[in-house]
């Protein structure tokens, strides 16, 4: 996992290759289980790639299935952003990079996402220090 660094960014955030599982809702329906890929993780958000278009400011739940657990770990947020990836200068049809914001995550899932992100972040600690 690498660390990437931005100014612009709050929160420390590390590559991620991991399996998604994600809804939109509102108060009264959670929506089709669509399919995508963890890009990166921070501790105020996840990036996706996906085939399917999102809309933006829109309401998510997420499922994680980080490496090396057995079971996903499931956050709500907002996609704050959404763009189409681009590969030698041209835009892929059906290919898509989206921000999501987190909100909340399932209590039951925390303290694994919370283990995560720090084991990570004590991984590449020299790059931290200056």
């Amino acid at each position: 996992m690498r660390y990437i660094r931005s100014e612009r960014r709050r929160f420390i955030r590390f590559d991620l290759d991991a399996n998604v599982r994600y809804r939109f809702f509102n108060d009264m329906d959670i929506g089709e289980n669509i399919k995508g890929k963890a890009k990166n993780l921070s501790a105020e958000g996840v990036c996706i790639v996906t085939e399917k278009e999102m809309p933006r400011d829109k309401d998510i739940e997420v499922d994680i299935f980080l490496p090396g657990r057995k079971r996903s770990v499931r956050i709500r947020g907002k996609v704050v952003w959404i763009h189409r990836i681009k590969s030698a200068g041209k835009m892929l049809p059906n290919c898509y990079e989206a921000g999501i914001k987190l909100y909340t995550v399932d209590k039951d899932d925390e303290n694994t996402l919370l283990k995560y992100y720090c084991e990570h972040m004590v991984d590449n600690l020299s790059q931290y220090i200056h």
